[in-house]
């Protein structure tokens, strides 16, 4: 799919609210521009041909780098109306090993060097081998995106995006200092709208059982509930949270904040998400790659890995379950008072 059929698509159809329903409409209709439009990439799992690999078992995903590629073509096309930035939320390199990160992040800067509008970075668990507060492990992510982007917010058009590194805190320790700066951060911009960037979702985006069983590791959502509970304490502000790390696509509204978490594009479904911010709402619009990559390896939720598909009560089939819904690949977020961009 080029760029003029992928903002196309995106912007043909909003999901709007209507007295508690959710009601499609043409864009059309739609009579405001919206502020600004940013791009949500993640898991690209970009891996360096050399140094070599110690064993397989080190091995990225396949495709992983082209995928990559045609993301950041799609994204930096002249035929595409341009988002304003793009958000990296996490492994966007495959590390595996504090040899590979250096070698990995360097291949990654590599592709992203046409990409024409700037990029927030967040820490993945890939990106510091799941030691998220180790200065030794973050030292190569810091050397490639700054010594200021390993934990850092940012605003634009009246929002404060905050960029969490919970790529796997290894001791009680290490998540109370996560939690003191987010306290700190959310206290400082209480009256400002936000968004918080972080890899690990903080809740399960599937049946919680369902889902542990499917994604096969116990960080399928943040370990640690202070995060959370931080998050919730601020909700009159807080508009949404987005993450990657699951391979999969979901959306769910707890209380009044909005949880996304979007698939990446190393594996099955392989997907990126673009959102247009208007005064009082936001468009969210999925999109998958183009069937020849994102079919090139499978779903880690399903048969290829597990010798069965999954479900839950939500998603009545696998491909559901893997891709989400319609409603949580094309939705509105609205705006109350508190979150309006100011």
């Amino acid at each position: 799919m080029h760029r003029r059929a992928f903002l196309a698509t995106a912007a043909a159809i909003l999901l709007v609210p209507v007295a508690g329903q959710t009601v499609a409409v043409q864009a059309g209709e739609a009579d405001q521009k919206p502020l600004f439009r940013f791009v949500q990439v993640n898991d690209l799992h970009v891996q360096a041909a050399e140094p070599a690999l110690a064993s397989q078992d080190q091995q990225t995903y396949k495709q992983a780098n082209d995928k990559s590629r045609w993301v950041v073509e799609a994204i930096s096309a002249a035929s595409f109306p341009p988002p304003d930035f793009v958000v990296g939320v996490g492994d966007l390199i495959h590390g595996e090993g504090l040899e590979r990160l250096e070698p990995d992040l360097r291949a990654l800067r590599e592709i992203l060097k046409p990409l024409g509008c700037p990029l927030h970075p967040v820490v993945g668990k890939h990106e510091v081998v799941q030691q998220e507060r180790s200065e030794q492990y973050l030292k190569p992510y810091r050397d490639a995106f700054g010594t200021d982007r390993s934990e850092y917010t940012f605003v634009h058009g009246g929002i404060l995006f905050v960029a969490l590194n919970n790529s796997g805190a290894p001791s009680a320790e290490a998540a109370q200092e996560r939690n003191r700066w987010l306290r700190d951060v959310l206290s400082a911009g209480k009256d400002r709208p936000k968004i918080v960037l972080c890899h690990i979702p903080l809740i399960a985006l599937r049946d919680e059982a369902t889902l542990a069983k499917s994604f096969g590791f116990s960080s399928y959502r943040d370990g640690d509930p202070g995060t959370l509970k931080l998050i919730e304490e601020h909700r009159d502000t807080v508009i949404a949270v987005l993450s990657g790390h699951l391979h999969l696509t979901g959306m769910k509204r707890q209380g009044e904040i909005f949880h996304i978490s979007i698939a990446g594009t190393a594996s099955y479904p392989c997907d990126i998400a673009m959102y247009e911010v208007f005064p009082d709402r936001i468009e969210v619009a999925v999109r998958q790659l183009p069937a020849t990559l994102a079919k090139s390896d499978p779903s880690i939720h399903g048969e290829a890995r597990h010798g069965r598909d999954f479900t839950d009560s939500d998603h009545r089939t696998a491909e559901e379950y893997q891709r989400g819904r319609p409603d949580e690949r094309r939705f509105t977020i609205p705006l109350s008072v508190g979150k309006r961009p100011k």
